[in-house]
């Protein structure tokens, strides 16, 4: 266990252990059921706000969705506490069936808010890194492009591929599996292209530079008809 787990343990349990602390010196051990309930929803609240970074999505979204997921469980905790501090001091006045119909209200609409969040932070961060697929897909083919260019010797050629590179440039970045089979097509192409100017042979270079932007083309048609 690391320096980092230890003290992150330790200043996790402040709250626990004060808290114990200062409930069974102040008040014992004798409590009505009211209150006991009020305990240990409590340290449910506070278990749950604990392990909130565990159940979290990870990823680019990371941060945000995080903080959406702390705040709810946070102010569950602080709901908790408040609701609990009354009760401990005012708990003649409460009763069993009233503090147990309050608690397991506010306990239901934690974990449905929590549930809803989870869920929609893990498709937002799905949706994140399938963006990020897409996108580097093009960022990917762009940039094989642009380096073909720079190795291309033969002028018109060169201007040819770099009208390539603008036409992959500017095509979308989202894909779809009707469009897979064209990419990983474009793909192979780009290596062949590569060889054939490495190569020097320019017939060939110019006969797979129109192919792929017929490919481009048609993946680009695909996709936009799909909007």
């Amino acid at each position: 266990m690391t320096k980092k787990n230890i003290l992150t343990i330790i200043l996790d349990s402040i709250f626990i252990v004060a808290f114990n602390i200062l409930f069974f010196v102040n008040a014992g051990t004798y409590h009505n059921t009211a209150v006991w309930t009020c305990y240990g929803f409590l340290h449910f609240s506070y278990l749950m706000f604990l392990i909130t970074p565990l159940i979290e999505t990870k990823g680019k979204t990371t941060y945000l969705s995080r903080l959406s997921t702390y705040s709810i469980s946070f102010s569950y905790f602080f709901l908790e506490f408040v609701f609990a501090v009354i009760v401990f001091a005012l708990d003649e006045v409460f009763g069993t069936k009233f503090v147990v119909s309050i608690q397991t209200t506010f306990t239901a609409i934690y974990l449905a808010l929590l549930v809803s969040n989870l869920l929609a932070n893990d498709a937002s961060e799905k949706k994140q890194v399938r963006h990020d697929i897409e996108n580097d897909f093009v960022k990917t083919i762009s940039a094989k492009a642009k380096y073909i260019e720079s190795i291309t010797q033969n002028a018109k050629l060169k201007n040819r591929i770099n009208n390539l590179y603008y036409t992959i440039h500017s095509s979308p970045i989202k894909s779809s599996s009707e469009v897979a089979v064209y990419e990983n097509k474009i793909s192979n192409l780009l290596d062949d292209l590569e060889t054939a100017v490495s190569q020097v042979n320019e017939e060939k270079a110019n006969e797979l530079a129109g192919e792929i932007e017929r490919v481009v083309t048609k993946r680009n048609f695909i996709l936009k008809t799909q909007n």
